[in-house]
């Protein structure tokens, strides 16, 4: 018999729209039928969108910044994802440099994470590596994890990697079926700008990391990946002129993008407001024409994928450093808004499957999450219910996350998700965190090699023809 029968809901699975009863045992799906089955329980969802859980490939939960410590822990920041349709997430371990150092982070945060309500998986992550590019690959994957998260800044604090590594790296990703992410920025640009001003503040962010070192350093990436092979993912993309040249170097097969919901429907006039100190964030909002750009980019499938980059910190901590840009912890939270405030500039059925395939298809797909990100026999029973009828105002008070303010405080939106399921069983059930003893498990990632149009590198294929 059925654990769990999932009855009359309109199931999204990215591509197509049906009505469907789903049917879960042992945390798997065992059918999805237009028949009614036996089930030890059934949850009616007539009138609510169903869809595979959302997968966010882009958190820091307790994020230690020295002074400062990111307000969600993986215990509150799994409760906030779970209100956001989020079944899963991968975060990042902390930066390394050595070899012997990469046990040593990747059970740090493995004992940080235990606390966690939903599944979660981990970036490697390197700074001013001195380790063999072919050792890291190695090691990386032997831990489960098939994605390496570079730095082309921040020199300042050690951990930029020189494009002499990255090319090295990027050349043999496809060979052992890694990818490596990028914070894409040009350190020097950054570095000029930040001696021109004597006192840096809130306000100076844009000009501190202009929209320029955004698109230098991604077009960088860009032309090496496309040159060896390889395969990038450049991360938080908010220049909408840096996406627009990524497209004119047909790079599409070796680079995949992802954007932020800030950077969407955010922009760069809030850095005129008193409380400019609430919106840093690196890399920072941009104009209302590069937002216009990111969309086009979104539409036309040129970004693969949307993280939350959710890494929120207190009022009050930003507040104390609103005069000393330098001292201040950057990132804005995200994980329970993403989706919905995204549904909201569409809210049609076709932008459903649309956010579905950008937030949880495509990203199952981009980093190997094999039985995630699909409402299909045999997957993992991860199942977020979407209410589309609910109207509600998106505020601090009602929000699940540790932070005490969110950038989209009064934005009134339609659609909430009322459930969601992990592996199963109920994590959020009408409205209500259940899932209490609920316990997220590492989702280990294999080798992963992202499909050619021809199954043929461009460049043998040019020089054949």
């Amino acid at each position: 018999m059925n654990d769990l029968g999932i009855i009359d809901g309109k199931v999204f699975d990215g591509f197509k729209t049906y009505r469907a009863n789903i049917y879960i045992r042992d945390g798997r799906i065992t059918a999805i039928t237009s028949d009614y089955l036996e089930a030890k329980e059934n949850y009616e969802v007539f009138g609510k969108y169903v869809m595979p859980g959302l997968i966010d490939p882009h958190v820091h939960f307790a994020l230690s910044l020295g002074k400062y410590r990111s307000a969600d822990d993986f215990e509150s920041g799994s409760v906030s994802a779970a209100f956001g349709g989020i079944t899963t997430y991968i975060d990042f371990l902390d930066p390394v440099t050595h070899e012997n150092e990469i046990d040593e982070k990747f059970l740090k945060r493995l004992e940080e994470a235990k606390n966690s309500h939903i599944d979660y998986s981990f970036h490697m992550t390197i700074a001013h590596p001195d380790i063999e590019p072919v050792t890291l690959a190695k090691r990386t994957l032997s831990l489960g994890i098939n994605s390496i998260k570079t730095f082309t800044t921040y020199s300042t604090s050690n951990r930029m990697t020189g494009n002499g590594y990255i090319l090295d790296l990027l050349a043999i990703t496809k060979k052992y079926g890694i990818i490596e992410t990028f914070h894409a920025e040009d350190d020097a640009m950054i570095l000029y700008r930040s001696k021109m001003k004597e006192k840096h503040l809130p306000q100076d962010l844009p000009f501190l990391h202009p929209s320029e070192s955004e698109a230098s350093a991604a077009m960088s990436i860009a032309t090496i990946a496309k040159l060896t092979d390889g395969q990038a993912y450049i991360v938080h993309n908010s220049s909408g002129f840096s996406v627009k040249m990524i497209e004119k170097l047909n790079a599409s097969e070796n680079v995949r993008l992802e954007t932020c919901p800030q950077y969407l429907v955010l922009n760069d006039a809030l850095y005129e407001k008193d409380d400019a100190y609430l919106y840093t964030l690196v890399p920072p909002l941009r104009s209302h024409l590069e937002s216009s750009y990111l969309y086009e980019a979104v539409e036309n499938g040129l970004i693969s994928t949307v993280g939350t980059d959710h890494c929120p910190f207190k009022k009050a901590e930003k507040f104390e450093n609103k005069l000393d840009y330098d001292s201040m912890p950057n990132g804005i939270g995200g994980v329970e808004t993403s989706f919905v405030l995204l549904y909201n500039e569409n809210c049609s059925e076709k932008n459903v499957n649309d956010l579905v395939r950008l937030q949880s298809v495509n990203v199952a797909e981009t980093f190997g999450l094999k039985n995630k990100g699909k409402i299909v026999v045999g997957a993992d029973a991860d199942i977020a219910i979407f209410d589309p009828s609910i109207q509600w105002t998106i505020g601090i008070s009602n929000l699940h996350t540790k932070a005490d303010y969110t950038p989209y405080e009064g934005k009134n939106v339609k659609g909430k998700f009322v459930s969601v399921i992990s592996r199963g069983r109920f994590v959020v059930k009408d409205g209500q965190f259940v899932g209490k003893r609920l316990r997220g498990k590492f989702v280990r990632r294999g080798k992963v090699f992202w499909p050619t149009r021809s199954g043929t590198p461009w460049f043998i294929r040019e020089m054949n023809s």
